[in-house]
């Protein structure tokens, strides 16, 4: 199994950070860019979350990145010590309304859910846990 880690403070500045360790943790692992996308979305969508709302008049929160790669399965755990929130208790968007007759916000998360094999949420030690886990097809080049 390959794992890698990285903690940061969550502000917006670091987002190029976390994109960095995602893509460094692709090429050195191999794995398919085609099955990089719904892992760089996932990122973006939950770290910004983090930053916006889970921050909210603090300053001392941090997230916590971890991926995993074993047997075909990637797998991203994204902590934060924000508050708590937890994103898969909203009710999915309703797609069929007219653009103006929907609320803000929620289709992040359903774009999320739709592009993972596995999304769970779990607090943990007042830390909020995301989970995200996908299949990939193809066998990395190594």
């Amino acid at each position: 199994m390959s794992v890698a880690q990285t903690t940061v403070k969550a502000d917006a500045a670091a987002l190029p950070l976390l994109q960095s360790f995602l893509s460094d943790f692709w090429t050195v692992e191999h794995l398919p860019d085609s099955a990089r996308f719904p892992f760089e979305l996932a990122l973006e969508e939950i770290f910004i979350n983090v930053v916006m709302h889970g921050s909210h008049g603090r300053d001392d929160v941090w997230a916590d990145v971890t991926l995993r790669y074993e047997h075909h399965h990637a797998e991203m755990v994204l902590r934060d010590n924000g508050n708590p929130f937890d994103p898969l208790a909203a009710p999915p968007p309703d797609l069929d309304a007219a653009m103006e007759d929907r609320p803000v916000g929620g289709l992040g998360i359903h774009l999320i859910r739709t592009l993972m094999d596995e999304v769970t949420y779990r607090s943990v030690d007042g830390c909020n846990v995301l989970t995200l886990r996908k299949h990939l097809d193809e066998t990395p080049a190594h």
